[in-house]
C-alpha cells in the first residue's frame, strides 16, 4: 500500500526513476523520470493517494491512456504505458515535452498588450484541429478543450504543437464519468449544452475549440463575466461575442464564423471541426495584412 507521496529519487513499479515534480492537481502530481527499460526520460503522471483508491479517478486515468494510445499518430501528447506497481501507485508514462502552454503564452503576450497574429493562431491550432478531426473520427470526445490543455514546443525541441489531458474524453460506448448534476470541463469553454446537463456529442469540441481561438484572437475569453452563474447564463442565453471589431483586419465574415462556431443550439453549430477551422482559414485568407499573405500560401488546402 501507499505510505506517502512519491518523491524525487523513489523508483516506481521497478522502471521508473522520479527525477523531480514538474505538475501538481487535485488528483496528483507529475514527475520528470527515467524510464530505465526504454533507456530515456518520460513525464510520469501518478494518482495520489486519495484518488488512487477510488476507481473513477483510476478509470479516467485509463481512459485517457486509451484515447492517446488511440491518436499516436495525430499531435497529442504520446503516451508510453500505464499500470500500478506494489506499492499502489497508479501511473501513466507520457512523452516529456519541452515548451510552453498556450494559456502561458497568451498571458504573456497580454500582459504587454498584445495578441496572437491571426496567422500565428492557424500555424499553431492546425495540429490541435487535426488531431481533434482524427479523436472525433474514432469516437473520442475531448471535454475539456482550453488554452492550459495545448502545449506549445520550444523551436529548439522541434516546435510544433501538443493537445493533451484527456481525462475527461468520453468515447464512443462507455459510461459517464461524471455524478448527475456536475458539470465537467473548464467554464469559460465548455458548451451550453454541457451547462443545461443535456446530451451532447462531439459538437461540444467545436464550441470549446472556437471559445479557445476567440481567446487567442481577442485577448480575452468569449464571455468576461464575474461569477459562476453569469459565465454559465451568458453561454447559455447571451449574445455571442464579435471579433470584428478586436480585430479589424479580419474579413467582417469573422463574426457570422464565431456566431456559428458559438452557437448555443449545437444543431446551429459547425457539424465538425473541420468545417468549422477550414471556414476560419478561408477568412484569414481572404482577410488584409501578412496574415492573409502567410495563409494563402501555407493553407492552400484546408484541413480535414
Amino acid at each position: 500500500m501507499i505510505h506517502g507521496e512519491p518523491k524525487p529519487g523513489d523508483v516506481i513499479d521497478s522502471r521508473y526513476r522520479l527525477e523531480e515534480e514538474i505538475g501538481r492537481g487535485g488528483h496528483g502530481l507529475v514527475f520528470r523520470a527515467f524510464d530505465a527499460q526504454q533507456n530515456f526520460e518520460v513525464a510520469l503522471k501518478i494518482l495520489n493517494l486519495a484518488t488512487s483508491e477510488d476507481p473513477q479517478y483510476t478509470e479516467r486515468l485509463w481512459r485517457e491512456a486509451q484515447s492517446l494510445a488511440a491518436l499516436w499518430d495525430s499531435s497529442v501528447v504520446r503516451v508510453y504505458g500505464f499500470g500500478s506497481d506494489a506499492e499502489g501507485y497508479v501511473y501513466m508514462a507520457m512523452e516529456l515535452l519541452h515548451g510552453e502552454t498556450l494559456a502561458d503564452h497568451l498571458e504573456n503576450l497580454e500582459q504587454f498588450g498584445d495578441r496572437m497574429a491571426a496567422y500565428r493562431v492557424l500555424e499553431a491550432l492546425d495540429p490541435v484541429a487535426r488531431a481533434l478531426h482524427t479523436a472525433h473520427s474514432k469516437g473520442i470526445i475531448h471535454r475539456d478543450l482550453k488554452p492550459s490543455n495545448i502545449i506549445l514546443i520550444h523551436p529548439e525541441h522541434g516546435g510544433g504543437t501538443r493537445l493533451m489531458d484527456f481525462g475527461l474524453a468520453k468515447i464512443h460506448g462507455s459510461l459517464a464519468l461524471t455524478q448527475a448534476g456536475m458539470v465537467a470541463g473548464s467554464p469559460s469553454y465548455i458548451a451550453p449544452e454541457v451547462w443545461r446537463a443535456k446530451p451532447f456529442d462531439h459538437r461540444i469540441d467545436v464550441y470549446s475549440f472556437a471559445a479557445v481561438i476567440y481567446r487567442a484572437l481577442a485577448g480575452h475569453p468569449p464571455f468576461k463575466a464575474g461569477s459562476m452563474l453569469d459565465i454559465l447564463l451568458a453561454a447559455t442565453e447571451g449574445p455571442r461575442p464579435r471579433l470584428a471589431p478586436l480585430r479589424p483586419e479580419l474579413s467582417p465574415r469573422v463574426d457570422a464564423w464565431l456566431a456559428t462556431a458559438l452557437a448555443i443550439d449545437p444543431d446551429h453549430r459547425y457539424p465538425y471541426v473541420s468545417s468549422m477551422w477550414n471556414e476560419l482559414i478561408r477568412i484569414v485568407q481572404e482577410s488584409g495584412g501578412p496574415s492573409s499573405d502567410k495563409a494563402r500560401a501555407s493553407f492552400s488546402a484546408p484541413a480535414g
